[in-house]
């Protein structure tokens, strides 16, 4: 457990909180640490057969800690800071599977982080809404490539381009999400589904789940390196930090 992170464990579940409400959860190098170590740690623990990551207070995460951006230079995300935008890595690498417990709203890579998880769940009061292009950005997390492939293409060019929030029945009509329950059961409900998959065989489970994670591959790779490339160029930028400091002062 860290000051960011709550870690809990429930017979065989264990619960990562994010835990920065006053920050509304966003990534900074602390928070996007703690989750990342959790989760390997959680992989290489035979007691723990599935990982439930929620969010504390009222918003799931805010996405990136917008300072993030005034501390990068044109040249991107480096060091500690480039373990943000790689944040879909330790979610994937996780062995046992991985759940999204959506609580409130999310934003940004609150958003695009949900295709790297086994299945994401929502409370019906749930937003997800993703503002690259308000802060001179563009889609980062292998967003190009699952969006289109998990929504579709023209939804993830509505997603992205008129970056507005979406509610969760949009979201669970679209795929984005598993499914939406009521915010009075959310809890009880994810950790009921939870605990019947740390029910099963688990090495069944982890086959399974190796063997969708190799059909979803494709041109993945691909994908995450022409999007570091171009936000290479968009960290750091002028038109970036004029949205950042707009958005730190509350102006257009």
């Amino acid at each position: 457990m860290t000051d960011v992170l709550r870690v809990e464990d429930h017979g065989a579940v264990r619960v990562l909180t994010l835990s920065r409400p006053e920050k509304k959860n966003a990534f900074d190098i602390a928070l996007t640490e703690a989750l990342w170590s959790a989760l390997e740690r959680a992989s290489a623990d035979d007691g723990v057969r599935v990982v439930v990551v929620t969010g504390a207070g009222d918003m799931f995460s805010a996405g990136a800690d917008v300072n993030l951006f005034l501390q990068a230079g044109t040249g991107g995300l480096e060091g500690d800071i480039s373990k943000v935008a790689r944040l879909y890595e330790p979610l994937r690498a996780c062995t046992k599977p991985v759940i999204a417990a959506v609580q409130g709203p999310t934003v940004g890579m609150g958003v695009t982080m949900l295709p790297h998880f086994d299945l994401v769940y929502a409370a019906e009061h749930a937003t997800f809404l993703v503002p690259f292009v308000r802060l001179g950005l563009v889609v980062e997390y292998a967003g190009s490539f699952a969006l289109p492939r998990l929504i579709g293409h023209q939804r993830t060019r509505e997603l992205l381009l008129r970056a507005k929030p979406i509610d969760a029945r949009t979201a669970e009509h679209w795929g984005l999400v598993t499914r939406v329950f009521p915010r009075d059961s959310f809890t009880a409900e994810v950790m009921a589904i939870a605990n019947d998959i740390a029910a099963l065989p688990p090495g069944a489970i982890l086959e399974c789940r190796r063997l969708v994670e190799k059909g979803e591959q494709g041109d993945m790779q691909h994908a995450i390196d022409e999007e570091n490339r171009v936000l290479a160029t968009r960290y750091g930028s002028a038109e970036n930090v004029e949205a950042v400091q707009a958005f730190l002062t509350r102006r257009k």
